[in-house]
């Protein structure tokens, strides 16, 4: 099983992330876009990936990103680069990202482990 993280504005239907499994969610209160934690079963993996691609907007570049204990994977929306929750295997992602206009500070793929989301999600974000 994997974990991703997805925000609403980036795709060109704000619901859509409605329509994976959602663990959390969190509102940003400052800019208004909603935060989803969601589970994706590893056989359903590619065709998630597949329409998550799909919904991106084009207009501002965007990202989502997926993990277990084992792997990252970076979800743009044409391109998918796989690494690990160490740091040191995202330089390619990180240097990606910034081409397409996407700053540094945002592009931190965090969380990356399932431990790391208790520092992540607040208590009342959570929705099990």
């Amino acid at each position: 099983m994997y974990h991703g993280i997805i925000v609403d504005i980036a795709f060109t239907n704000t619901d859509f992330p409605d329509s994976f499994k959602a663990f959390a969610k969190r509102k940003s209160k400052s800019l208004g876009w909603m935060l989803y934690g969601i589970t994706i079963e590893d056989l359903e993996l590619a065709d998630a990936i597949n329409n998550i691609q799909k919904m991106m907007k084009t207009d501002k570049p965007y990202y989502s990103h997926f993990y277990n204990d084992e792997k990252v994977l970076v979800v743009f929306k044409d391109k998918v680069f796989e690494a690990t929750s160490h740091k040191s295997t995202w330089k390619s992602i990180i240097e990606y990202g910034k081409h397409l206009g996407i700053p540094e500070e945002q592009l931190d793929f965090w969380p990356n482990r399932f431990q790391d989301e208790i520092h992540y999600f607040n208590k009342e974000d959570y929705l099990i």
